[in-house]
This record gives structure tokens, C-alpha cells and sequence, in this order.
């Protein structure tokens, strides 16, 4: 059975990207790790290869940084040289992490890489690898097509010290595999066109071919296969922010590429919201103690006034029954008076 090694690579961690370990770790039959970018994060190990605890998961990591670069020899140039950056390196070089896994973690066949800012939008990339478990290409990319020297790409200018009678391609890197044997012959090209390239004087106007111009160019002009994954199942089209844009809320199992924000900035953003929240919150209590010191305070006043209308009630009841008890009164005096009236008529 052929044996599949899973790589997801990062400079930094953080919830999201633990996240996405998780959802690949469960891929069955192939194996998953993350691969860390140490310079930076300065993790401290004993091994490069061991476990980690992040946010209550176990993580399986393989810790690079320039000495691993050194270990393997590979040529330190980027988009400017001379650079003393190994993360701009690390950019422009995605092939290089390649070969780290390949050193440390031999005997698979096929190597996948993956870059931090990919973006699941399901519970599984099961039904991702299961599509193209049967494919035999050394090659597995996005967007792969034929360009030209000092064409319309970029990363085309200039190439000519290197391809000048090779037909060129292109490709994008976030999501791709390579065979054990692919992998071998890229690092060998590597060291060669290292040869090549140091000797070059105007290196600011000479471009050390860039990671998604190199592989697919000297794997075909090699007689190595290339296959294009299917853009029905991975976007590009835009970044990706997870707050803005809430693709989880529709799963599709779609990959999504770049999902920025960036992570680190989703996360504080995240964090940031919830203390404007809490802020909110705690206004919200306060004014909610005062309404309810309000609500006491008319009840009262109602309460009052119901009393002091029933007593005006009571008090009219009261007066209503004085007025007619003094109206019978008024009407027996009026009685009395007219009888007395009529007794002296009569006498007279």
C-alpha cells in the first residue's frame, strides 16, 4: 500500500490552524504533521520531531529553521539577494519544506503540503484526498499552464540565464504533492542551479527562479507528469476572512485559499470583540440597575397614588351620603314648612 505523509506548514500557531490539524489528522490512511517555522516562535524541544500540547491538543510537529536549511546544503536566495532573511526564503522557496520532511520522515511515497492559511469548510478533508487517492502523477498543483520568458507573470522576467530554449510553467503552491522520486530530483536541480546562479554578478536584475515557476517547469521539461486538482473544490478567488465572510455557517467542503484575516489578527480581532462586549455587557447591567431603581421608585409613587385615591373615594362616598342625607333632611324641613303654611291659611 502507498504510503502518504500530510504536512501543514506554519510560522505560527494559533487556534484556527490547531483546528485545521485536527480536521486533517483524521484522514485515514496517511499520516499528519505540522510542520513549524521555529526562527521565530523559538518552541523549545528536544527533538525535532515530538509532540506538543496546543490548546488541549496533541500535535505531532517537525521543528525547522536555517540549521535543518544548512543540514541539506540548499541555496539561501529569495526574491532579493543577497538576503540574510530566512523568512523571505522560506516564501519564495515553498519547494525547500519539501525536502525538510523528506529528511526527516523517509520511506512515504507521496508527500502533501499544505500552507496554514487553507481553510476546510467542513469536519473533514477525507472526501479532498479520497478524490485523488488513485492518481499516479509525480505532480498533484492548482492552476498549472504554460507561460513565457518575459511575459506577462512576474516571476517569468528574467529567466532566460536558466530556460532559454525551455518552454516555462507556472503554478500556485498552497495545496500540492509530490512523489518521493519528484521530491529527490527537485532537491538535486536545486544544488545544481545553485552552481549556476552564485557566479552571476547582477543578481538584482537576474531572478532565482521562484518555487511555482521551478517545479513545474523542470518536472516537465523532465519527463515528469503534472496533474491539475479540480477548482471545483478549491477557491481562490479572493482572501478569506472568517469573521467577515462566515463560510461555516454553509458547509460545502470546499477549500478556501488565503483565509486571513490573518489568523493571528482573526483571533485578536475575536478577542477584541468579545472585551467590547463584555464593556457592552457591563454598561448594559448598570443601566439595568438603574431602570430597575427607577421601576421601584414608580411603583412606590403608584402605590402611593392608589392610596390616595381610594381615600378621595371614600372621602366622595362619604360626602355623597352627607349631601343626600342632607338633601332628606332639606326636603322634610321644606315639608314641614309648607304644612305650617297651610294650617294659618286655613285659620284665616
Amino acid at each position: 500500500m502507498q504510503k502518504t505523509l500530510i504536512f501543514i506548514t506554519t510560522h505560527i500557531i494559533n487556534k484556527a490552524i490547531i483546528s485545521e490539524y485536527k480536521k486533517m489528522s483524521k484522514v485515514k490512511n496517511a499520516d499528519c504533521i505540522l510542520a513549524v517555522d521555529n526562527t521565530k516562535l523559538k518552541i523549545p524541544f528536544d527533538n525535532r520531531i515530538t509532540e506538543k500540547e496546543f490548546y488541549n491538543t496533541t500535535v505531532k510537529c517537525f521543528f525547522f529553521d536555517k540549521e535543518v536549511h544548512d543540514e541539506l546544503k540548499l541555496p539561501f536566495f529569495a526574491e532579493h539577494n543577497p538576503t540574510d532573511s530566512f523568512a523571505e526564503v522560506m516564501w519564495y522557496n515553498s519547494d525547500y519544506r519539501f525536502y525538510y520532511v523528506k529528511k526527516y520522515f523517509p520511506g512515504y511515497d507521496y508527500y502533501w503540503q499544505f500552507e496554514y492559511d487553507v481553510f476546510c469548510n467542513g469536519i473533514s478533508y477525507q472526501s479532498f484526498f479520497d478524490k485523488y487517492s488513485d492518481r499516479k502523477e509525480d505532480f498533484l498543483t492548482t492552476n498549472f499552464r504554460e507561460e513565457y520568458i518575459n511575459g506577462e507573470w512576474f516571476w517569468s522576467n528574467t529567466m532566460d540565464w536558466l530556460y532559454k530554449d525551455k518552454k516555462i510553467y507556472g503554478v500556485l503552491f498552497p495545496i500540492c504533492r509530490l512523489t518521493a522520486n519528484a521530491a529527490d530530483f527537485l532537491y538535486k536541480q536545486r544544488l545544481i542551479q545553485k552552481d549556476l546562479y552564485e557566479p552571476i554578478e547582477d543578481k538584482k536584475h537576474t531572478f532565482w527562479p521562484f518555487c511555482e515557476l521551478f517545479v513545474p517547469t523542470e518536472l516537465i521539461n523532465n519527463g515528469y507528469t503534472v496533474y491539475n486538482l479540480e477548482e471545483k473544490q478549491i477557491t481562490y478567488d479572493k482572501e478569506y476572512d472568517l469573521n467577515e465572510d462566515r463560510l461555516f455557517e454553509n458547509p460545502d467542503n470546499m477549500l478556501y485559499h488565503p483565509v486571513k484575516g490573518m489568523f493571528i489578527e482573526r483571533e485578536n480581532k475575536l478577542k477584541n470583540t468579545n472585551e467590547e462586549l463584555k464593556a457592552e455587557n457591563k454598561e448594559l447591567k448598570k443601566e439595568n440597575k438603574e431602570l430597575k431603581k427607577e421601576k421601584t421608585l414608580l411603583e412606590n409613587q403608584n402605590k402611593q397614588l392608589k392610596e390616595d385615591l381610594d381615600l378621595i373615594i371614600k372621602k366622595n362616598k362619604k360626602l355623597q351620603k352627607e349631601i343626600k342625607r342632607l338633601s332628606v333632611i332639606k326636603v322634610n324641613v321644606l315639608g314641614i314648612k309648607i304644612s305650617h303654611k297651610r294650617k294659618k291659611s286655613k285659620k284665616a
